[in-house]
């Protein structure tokens, strides 16, 4: 008796009374407070990066890393196949990125994609192909031009899509996601993927009011996987609503095929120094606020051997390439016994000569104000000097 007279006791139920209402404060305020991880990166000025990953059977589909610069609303695309290949400590073994794909726990995998790019990549989406087929459906629809139709009866189901410009549902725009074709290139397969996320990602944008309603954010939430906060999605999507989707620039890994314990492997280009100056030239040119030439783009190129070295243009052009370069011709020089190599500029703007000049360590620039016969904006004249890679 004496027992249920304490606990009834009006100063006891005082105190669990506040003990109750403090806890639900806390709770209240902790959920007010919490961090926005997305915005604080934001607000910084730095630029964002995001993996996009589409999954299939539990394997990755593609991967593309999304730079976002604040500043400038500029965004690219960096294409990190699934298939590139590397030396992975933690399994002891040179294997492909995507030995490192676990669903559930993604730590790693992120971590050998910002060692490939050199990037702080932090933030992840991950769908498998049913959700972001749900997605799609969720938006109504995405815009994509598909260049050649697709008719596969032999599969099951079929898969059956027209060219031109389309709106695609969510069932065509899987199908055309998974798609696979024996003769199609690499370059092709990644241009695909990418057009694919720059139309969901800009759909996004254009219904970001209408994902983050409180009776349709949950059903958009569930049909990704990531490990972002519900409030840092939601800024996730402000900022595609804010990006500009007229400018993006598309880049991927470049290198050689070689199979390796029966896998095909995709080893980038000098060890991965390539991409790495790749994905630095990329966010200078994101950060430029007063050029729409974001990276390269119409800049054009041409590219002479002034040495005895046969095909030393050629694989100099596919090195330019590689950075975005155009170029409209890789020939021998007049001069076959160059000593220095020189840079000549047409363009008139000094920085686009520098930055080309950077990139193979060429110190010797001349400025070339009159008519030439070359059509090329800047030309390059390989010496002796130069070794493949690098000027000496």
């Amino acid at each position: 008796m004496t027992r249920t007279k304490n606990l009834l006791d009006p100063s006891r139920i005082l105190l669990i009374l506040i003990a109750l209402l403090t806890v639900g404060i806390s709770i209240y305020v902790v959920l007010q407070v919490r961090t926005d991880r997305v915005k604080d990166n934001l607000e910084s000025g730095k630029p964002l990066a995001v993996l996009i990953t589409v999954s299939d059977q539990n394997l990755p589909l593609f991967n593309q890393v999304i730079l976002y610069n604040p500043q400038t609303k500029k965004t690219a695309f960096i294409d990190v196949p699934p298939e590139t290949g590397s030396l992975i400590a933690s399994l002891s073994r040179v294997d492909s990125l995507s030995a490192l794909f676990k669903p559930d726990d993604l730590k790693e995998y992120m971590a050998k994609v910002s060692q490939l790019t050199g990037l702080n990549v932090g933030f992840s989406l991950v769908m498998t192909a049913d959700q972001f087929e749900r997605q799609v459906d969720l938006l109504s629809g995405i815009e994509l031009f598909v260049p050649s139709a697709i008719e596969e009866a032999k599969s099951d189901p079929m898969v059956l899509i027209p060219s031109g410009n389309l709106v695609l549902d969510g069932s065509k725009a899987r199908d055309y996601l998974i798609y696979q074709d024996e003769g199609e290139e690499m370059a092709d397969r990644s241009a695909r993927h990418q057009k694919i996320v720059q139309s969901l990602m800009r759909r996004w944008g254009e219904n970001q009011a209408f994902l983050s309603h409180e009776d349709v954010f949950p059903l958009f939430y569930s049909s990704v996987k990531t490990n972002l906060e519900d409030v840092g999605l939601k800024t996730f999507l402000n900022m595609a609503a804010g990006a500009d989707w007229e400018r993006v620039v598309f880049q991927r890994v470049l290198g050689t095929e070689r199979v390796v314990d029966k896998k095909k492997l995709l080893f980038p280009h000098y060890n991965g120094t390539l991409l790495l100056e790749t994905v630095r030239q990329v966010l200078e040119g994101l950060a430029n606020k007063d050029s729409d030439q974001l990276v390269n783009g119409t800049l054009t190129v041409e590219i002479l051997n002034g040495t005895t070295r046969a095909g030393l243009a050629t694989r100099t052009a596919s090195l330019f390439r590689n950075f975005g370069y155009e170029i409209v011709a890789a020939k021998n020089a007049e001069n076959t016994s160059q000593a220095e190599t020189t840079i000549i500029d047409r363009t008139g703007n000094p920085d686009q000569a520098q930055k080309l000049a950077e990139l193979i360590r060429c110190g010797k620039i001349t400025t070339q104000a009159e008519v030439s016969t070359s059509s090329a904006m800047i030309t390059i004249i390989l010496g002796k000097d130069f070794d493949g890679r690098y000027v000496r």
